[in-house]
């Protein structure tokens, strides 16, 4: 997206993670599915309150809503006027971005696996059934795992780092 300003980058994304946040919650409803020649198409139902019938459009973190409609049959007839023989029903296939997050998330020490897990235990689940996970027990492990490293927050409490020990952090702040 080199077209696109940062706040237009995080603007984009936000909205992406909302969309994935309420499909993973229950929340949007994926009818179906279809790949318009470059990217991802769906259309779902919002099952909250605003009972808003919406078409999706991208994948991952450019992931957004193209259009909305007052009722789910409008929404179906319309994407299947625009994707009549794409259309499937469901929802997409996990893309690659998607499968990576899950796979990061089944690690529970990524810095001591030794081989891959067996492919009997894997288990491939759609990305709205996914667990968020613990980030900061993920990283308090790793830190306590490895000595050389230590953990340090900037004057921002919205970032932690993971950094190599130096012999005198003085300038930071230890957490």
């Amino acid at each position: 997206m080199p077209w696109c300003t940062r706040s237009e980058i995080r603007e984009v994304s936000d909205q992406a993670q909302r969309i994935h946040d309420d499909i993973h919650r229950g929340q949007l409803l994926i009818h179906a599915h279809a790949h318009d020649g470059h990217t991802t198409v769906a259309v779902g139902i919002y099952l909250d309150r605003r009972r808003k019938s919406v078409h999706l459009h991208g994948e991952d973190h450019m992931r957004r809503i193209a259009d909305t409609f007052d009722s789910p049959a409008q929404a179906m007839l319309a994407f299947e006027r625009l994707h009549p023989a794409e259309m499937r029903p469901g929802p997409a296939p996990l893309t690659d971005t998607e499968r990576d997050a899950i796979a990061a998330r089944s690690m529970s020490d990524v810095t001591t696996a030794t081989s891959a897990p067996s492919p009997a235990k894997q288990e491939t689940v759609p990305v709205y059934l996914a667990d968020a996970g613990n980030h900061d027990a993920l990283l308090n492990t790793f830190v306590d795992a490895h000595g050389e490293f230590e953990k340090w927050s900037t004057w921002s409490d919205d970032t932690i780092h993971r950094h190599p020990r130096v012999a005198n952090p003085a300038h930071r702040a230890r957490t």
